[in-house]
């Protein structure tokens, strides 16, 4: 396989519709997407269902890593990737996403923006955790329900966007071919979007709790503000980053993607291959 071949799968080859690397800057939360039938991850997941719906979890989960691995290793004999970079940087973010937590690049992993966001993650999780436990003997109002569901799942995103946006400007050295159409501004942008969600949804959990204005609760709020002001200083250009699809009214609406956007704001291959990946580990 051919670097060609290797990034046609990843865009989705022969599909005008195709939104190309719009999974790169997404939520994760498929259910509430408009873009769905535009992204080639999501048809692949749905088709692998499809075709091997009848398989146990362990043994799907297996199989996608090992069609992965023979994918990537087709091109990077070829030189053109670092395989075991890829992997490694792979299972960090799968880890990253699922449990709020890494071991990192020593940088990144003592740095107090990222240290600052794990702990966040925890104290929403210790209050939002019991109350999603409640709900099937408890029926929240639909706004609440949809606020605890919310910062549940932003909780542990946003570090792991975090570390992403820190590491990835270490590991290019700060340099980058698009001042703003890079990586680390797309995952600060991404980032600071899931903050701005949690913050409306915790307000609403305030609202419906008529949480006093000086409760201790309130703090993983305003640490969460904190911490976006820290990334507004440390990626000044972020919310300039255009996410492919999302960020892009005419293919919204049903125009196809930029033919020259591709090039420009996916990023570089082993980049692509990592979010790729990260996803099969979570899968």
């Amino acid at each position: 396989m051919t670097r060609a071949d290797l990034e046609a799968h990843l865009d989705g080859p022969g599909d005008p519709a195709m939104i190309p690397g719009i999974y790169n800057y997404c939520h994760r939360r498929c259910e509430r997407c408009a873009f769905t039938e535009r992204c080639f991850l999501y048809r692949e997941n749905q088709e692998e269902a499809r075709r091997h719906g009848e398989r146990g979890a362990v043994e799907e989960i297996q199989a996608n890593l090992q069609r992965t691995i023979d994918l990537i290793r087709a091109c990077g004999e070829g030189g053109e990737v670092d395989l075991e970079q890829v992997f490694r940087d792979a299972e960090a973010e799968s880890l990253a996403v699922e449990e709020g937590s890494q071991d990192g690049v020593a940088t990144i992993e003592h740095d107090s923006l990222y240290i600052r966001s794990k702990s966040c993650a925890a104290a929403a999780h210790a209050v939002v955790d019991p109350l999603s436990q409640l709900s099937p003997f408890h029926e929240w109002p639909p706004e609440v329900a949809d606020a605890i569901a919310t910062i549940s799942w932003h909780a542990s995103e946003i570090p792991a966007k975090i570390y992403r946006a820190l590491s990835g400007r270490v590991e290019a050295g700060g340099a980058a071919d698009d001042p703003i159409q890079n990586d680390w501004n797309g995952s600060a942008k991404v980032a600071r979007l899931a903050i701005r969600e949690s913050c409306a949804a915790w307000e609403t959990l305030f609202a419906a709790g008529e949480t006093p204005s000086d409760a201790p609760i309130r703090r993983t709020r305003e640490q969460l503000e904190d911490i976006d002001r820290e990334l507004a200083k440390r990626f000044p250009r972020a919310m300039e980053f255009i996410r492919p699809g999302f960020d892009e009214p005419e293919v919204a609406a049903g125009e196809p993607s930029p033919a020259t956007r591709p090039a420009l704001r996916r990023g570089s291959l082993q980049r692509r291959l990592v979010e790729w990946l990260a996803h099969r580990f979570r899968s």
